[in-house]
């Protein structure tokens, strides 16, 4: 089977509990959304359970986020005009969750996940991305800069573009009626804003089965979240 889940956001409760509902076996693929960081309050957890799955033989498959960028880019120092901003509105919460005080103290097998996460994913059928893509490229997947893997919202999709291939993207929040409404069109949304916790058409982390088109619902478990 494959599956894919949307926005996780430091809620590791979530994510666990979301892993248990789809019972992942190692014959599985999961392919994750980005943005494993910021928000709930243990970011440490949700990469812990990601790096213990691949160590475990897993096939997972994960792409980067805006907000694992921002981080990434905080340690290493190349900033961006987004970045600057993270240590203001996150890092509080993400450093606490390792026990540091400073980013250049989490330990270096996170960053170096952070440094090799790749800005898409493709399968024969699916094109997965955190944002979107630029149409405006003859070949999006390849050509979409950071700009937009990260950050835009893409709007009209280019089927042929994509090699027939249909969009799965996070980052977007929409409420659960709209996500439903798009599984059946060529661009996917999985972001159903996990974190706000604004039950029942908010606030729950999503799993997609590919196979069957069936939606894996869980309601946040992670307590308060920094917006």
């Amino acid at each position: 089977m494959r599956y894919v889940i949307g926005d996780i956001h430091g809620g590791s409760k979530t994510f666990l509990a979301l892993l248990k509902q789809i019972s992942l076996k190692h014959d599985d693929t999961l392919y994750l959304l980005g943005d494993y960081v910021d928000r709930g309050a243990d970011s440490k957890g949700v990469l812990d359970t990601i790096l213990r799955l691949l160590s475990n033989g897993f096939d997972v498959r994960p792409v980067r986020g805006n907000h694992d960028d921002m981080m990434l880019r905080t340690f290493t120092g190349e900033h961006d005009e987004y970045s600057e901003f993270w240590l203001e509105s996150w890092s509080k919460v993400v450093l606490k969750s390792f026990g540091v005080d400073k980013i250049q103290d989490v330990p270096a097998r996170y960053t170096t996940f952070l440094k090799e996460l790749p800005f898409s994913r493709c399968d024969d059928q699916f094109v997965f991305v955190h944002a979107g893509l630029d149409m405006s490229r003859n070949d999006p997947i390849h050509q979409s800069g950071c700009e937009y893997t990260l950050w835009r919202r893409t709007g009209y999709v280019d089927l042929a573009k994509l090699g027939g291939r249909r969009l799965i993207t996070g980052h977007t929040i929409h409420n659960l009626e709209q996500i439903r409404s798009s599984l059946t069109t060529i661009h996917i949304r999985l972001d159903n804003g996990a974190f706000t916790n604004l039950q029942p058409r908010h606030g729950n982390l999503l799993a997609l089965n590919l196979e069957a088109m069936e939606l894996f619902i869980q309601p946040w478990l992670d307590g308060y979240a920094v917006y």
